[in-house]
């Protein structure tokens, strides 16, 4: 996913699990393409915003698995809303 500077890492992960659905730690650094520094710090930003949720699977090995919550998902629809916009700025 190319990142434009108005959606700054949080963004990109939001808009990532709004694509991807429920994914864990692992997954959503995997697909965002960010450090785990950076998810680890945005999903505690995201979690105190309540904007996503975390819960823990109940099979071993327990994951941490993130989703976003019905405001999260209001607001990465909006994210990527603008993403769309700023992608057709640079074709026209």
């Amino acid at each position: 996913m190319q990142r434009k500077i108005i959606i700054d890492e949080a963004g990109v992960l939001m808009i990532t699990l709004l694509k991807y659905g429920r994914l864990s730690l692992l997954e959503l650094r995997e697909k965002s393409d960010l450090s785990n520094q950076t998810v680890y710090n945005n999903v505690k930003r995201l979690l105190e915003m309540g904007l996503i949720q975390e819960e823990l699977e109940e099979t071993f090995p327990r994951r941490r698995l993130i989703s976003l919550t019905e405001k999260g998902r209001k607001v990465a629809e909006k994210l990527e809303e603008i993403e769309e916009l700023l992608k057709m700025e640079m074709v026209d």
